[in-house]
């Protein structure tokens, strides 16, 4: 009987470690997949932002095509080759997915299904992009209003939120003028600038605020750079930073709220200068701005 008992238990204690053993391989292969899968959708969307899909061929372990979330085909093997994707990318993608494809259970891989070509293709869900963000304020007389901007990769769109349609269209017509003529390469994606109402109050002073946080986003300047700083001055479409009406107003609206770090068109420098306990900077121009708020976060 004690013998009995002890074989039970020794068999108990063996099954358990399998038990353990496997459930951890099984977590490692399913992340495994994911990783590599994220890996493969940066490499890919680095030159096919829109790119949702890709259908990979497990047999010959080649990069078989690239299609967009509608199904529209972006690149395609063999016809594509060294277009839209090059080369070395190609070659990472097939490295990278072959070396995991040996793990096996594709079919609990999360996102990989058959392709409709049927066998051995199959169909790969790449992961969504987050949104890119940055956020900062603009002061007004009820306090600081926010503005947020989102970016995502993908198809080039740009929009500006508000209550007045005419308003938030004019003025992002004016901020894309600005970026595209200041040399600014504006990366494909979908851009969403948000500015509550009473930051949009303040007309077009509020352009290098809106400019600069919407390129915070597409990461033309480090995400928190527009944190803390006051960003006041219209922009023309040449990118040129004006100076404002009733700068004083805002200006002493920021101070009052606690803000000591400021770009202003630098027509206006001087006038910024005579409040005490500030830091601010006079910017000619958008690329001068974006060059304060990298400086200012070193």
């Amino acid at each position: 009987m004690a013998d009995t008992l002890h074989t039970d238990l020794e068999t108990a204690v063996h099954s358990k470690a399998f038990e353990d053993a496997y459930q951890a391989a099984s977590v490692a292969r399913r992340t495994l997949y994911s990783r590599a899968v994220a890996y493969v959708a940066h490499l890919v969307r680095t030159h096919l932002p829109e790119a949702a899909t890709l259908t990979f061929d497990t047999g010959e372990v080649e990069l078989h095509e690239v299609a967009d979330a509608k199904g529209k085909v972006l690149w395609h093997a063999p016809t594509a080759a060294g277009h839209g994707l090059p080369d070395s990318i190609t070659d990472e993608v097939k490295g990278t997915l072959g070396d995991v494809i040996p793990f096996g259970n594709l079919a609990g891989a999360a996102g990989w299904k058959a392709a409709p070509q049927g066998r051995p293709l199959r169909t790969i869900r790449l992961p969504k992009t987050p949104p890119k963000t940055a956020s900062s304020y603009f002061p007004t007389q009820e306090g600081p209003a926010k503005v947020q901007a989102e970016f995502t990769p993908g198809v080039h769109a740009m929009r500006i939120t508000g209550p007045n349609p005419k308003y938030a269209l004019e003025t992002r017509d004016r901020i894309r003028a600005a970026i595209v003529n200041s040399g600014i390469q504006w990366p494909l994606g979908d851009m969403t600038v948000t500015a509550c109402w009473t930051a949009a109050r303040g007309g077009s002073a509020a352009d290098l605020a809106l400019a600069c946080t919407a390129l915070a986003a597409s990461g033309h300047v480090p995400a928190g750079s527009v944190r803390g700083v006051v960003m006041i001055g219209q922009l023309g479409l040449d990118g040129r930073v004006l100076p404002v009406n009733d700068f004083d107003g805002l200006m002493q609206a920021a101070i009052d709220a606690g803000d000591l770090k400021f770009i202003v068109a630098e027509a206006q420098l001087a006038q910024a200068a005579k409040f005490p306990d500030i830091a601010v900077e006079g910017a000619r121009d958008l690329n001068a701005a974006l060059a304060f708020l990298t400086e200012m976060t070193a």
